[in-house]
């Protein structure tokens, strides 16, 4: 087990000026990491160091669902660097910036600015004006569309035609925990032919498995930083509402989506709700692990499946007109060309209504 003292003796290392004060994140999930992160203090200023995952540790049910599904390891900080430069881009709420990344015995380290603000503990009964810059910032990201799913880095990934395919056999995985007569497992075959039936959502963009109001800072009633960005990966824009159904509630989502829909309309999610909701449980969303019996309002018990899958729907998008939607949503563009902001500058913030 690595002492105290040691390991400052490694954080050292990372600094050339002599460090004042250490003290590790509580709560390291809240950076989306599997592994544990430091603040740290110097003459200069202060910093966050960010360590991969490690090896030694069982990797949760969540980091081998997303490596499994979209190629995501944890140990590839990588990633982790591509999905900053991405939402750097974006002005509405800042990221860290990376002030340096080293490498000691085989592993990188990245040195990241600590940025101001508390952790959210929930998006309900939030300022309306947060909720709504959250609902910008959100579609924003969402704008930038892919022709793949899988890790940010493209390190791995695939056409998303397979999508549907290659989550079928992640779930077949992931059950295979489960005693043989349990309701997980007794439910999954329905799940996989309601899978087998689904056409592959058209939109398929930056999401986060996971989202919490944790990864979020805040101070004076506005989002001050996002801080959770590890668990970034392509997938169906889908995803991200599945999980903010689980975080917000029918008071919050109201300034949500006033800001959501100021950029874009939000996916049709009835066809998709039921199964990619199992495959969150699975992945023991909300947070990461297995799934637990109890987590922070407004989400339900996590205990078995059919509590998960009854939780109060709160998106559904108003029909639209075919002929409402411009032609430059309707086809794939380049995720790096999307976040750019010369890009948009000329669209403005007009709602668009589009499919998928």
């Amino acid at each position: 087990m690595t002492t105290d003292t040691s390991q400052r003796r490694l954080l050292q290392r990372l600094f050339q000026e002599e460090i004042i004060e250490v003290m590790k994140v509580q709560d390291s999930g809240n950076y989306g990491l599997a592994g544990p992160a430091w603040f740290v203090k110097t003459v200069s200023g202060e910093s966050v160091v960010l360590m991969p995952g490690s090896g030694q540790l069982p990797e949760t049910e969540f980091w081998k669902g997303c490596r499994q599904l979209f190629g995501r390891d944890p140990e590839d900080m990588s990633c982790y660097e591509k999905t900053l430069e991405l939402l750097s881009t974006i002005s509405d709420i800042p990221v860290p910036k990376i002030q340096s990344k080293k490498e000691l015995g085989g592993k990188e380290y990245l040195i990241v600015e600590k940025m101001r603000g508390k952790a959210m503990k929930s998006f309900a009964d939030q300022p309306e004006e947060l909720l709504v810059s959250f609902g910008i910032w959100l579609a924003k990201v969402h704008r930038s569309r892919t022709n793949f799913f899988g890790n940010l880095a493209k390190t791995k990934t695939e056409p998303r035609a397979r999508f549907h395919d290659h989550l079928a056999e992640v779930i077949r995985t992931m059950t295979e925990t489960y005693p043989v007569d349990s309701a997980v497992r007794r439910m999954s075959g329905e799940i996989l032919e309601e899978l087998g039936s689904l056409p592959v959502p058209k939109w398929f963009c930056p999401i986060l498995p996971g989202m919490s109001p944790s990864r979020f800072l805040s101070g004076q009633g506005n989002i001050t930083a996002f801080v959770g960005s590890r668990a970034y990966v392509a997938g169906p824009r889908v995803l991200d509402f599945i999980g903010l159904e689980y975080l917000l509630d029918s008071k919050s989502v109201v300034p949500f989506l006033k800001g959501y829909r100021s950029i874009l309309e939000v996916p049709p999610m009835s066809a998709y709700r039921k199964v990619y909701r199992y495959f969150y449980f699975l992945l023991g969303i909300p947070g990461s692990g297995r799934p637990r019996k109890e987590c922070s309002a407004p989400c339900v018990s996590h205990d078995d499946p059919d509590t998960w899958l009854a939780q109060p729907e709160l998106f559904e998008p108003p029909s639209c007109p075919d002929n409402t939607w411009p032609t430059y949503f309707g086809t794939y563009s380049d995720y790096d060309t999307y976040f750019s902001p010369d890009h948009w500058q000329s669209f403005g913030s007009q709602v668009v209504c589009n499919i998928w």
